[in-house]
């Protein structure tokens, strides 16, 4: 796996990744893991369906975060790479199983202007100038 320190670096790419966190999950609860990680000592895990082509050959650098209707913000990807043992988070102690993780780190970036998007499973690849 790469250092974090290679991701480091203002996204040069049009496109990026866009996962929903579902409404079951307290935001406040969510912004507490994000800031766990946002110095790039750790990073938090999120699991997907396949590994997305461009995030393994780094063409894709951002993920944004959509949260109860609506788009909140992103962060740096830092990597992703099927998990074969699994995890245990350490903010929530939940029990993470075998598979395709997303890993990201570093400061959270709040999306400012109203974004609407409805949740959904799995991740999609989007046009960076359809969020911002």
């Amino acid at each position: 796996m790469l250092k974090i320190s290679e991701y480091i670096k203002e996204s040069e790419s049009e496109k990026v990744i866009v996962i929903t966190v579902p409404k079951t999950v307290d935001w406040k609860d969510y912004m507490r893991e994000i800031s766990k990680v946002e110095d790039w000592k750790e990073q938090m895990n999120y699991k997907l369906p396949t590994l997305p082509v461009g995030v393994k050959n780094k063409t894709i650098d951002r993920c944004y975060v959509v949260h109860d209707g609506k788009v909140r913000g992103w962060m740096k990807i830092t990597g992703c790479q099927n998990i074969s043992k699994g995890f245990i988070c350490t903010t929530t102690e939940k029990n993470w199983g075998p598979g395709n993780y997303l890993f990201r780190s570093g400061p959270f970036h709040p999306v400012y202007k109203d974004i609407p998007m409805k949740g959904f499973m799995g991740y999609k690849i989007m046009n960076l100038s359809d969020l911002e």
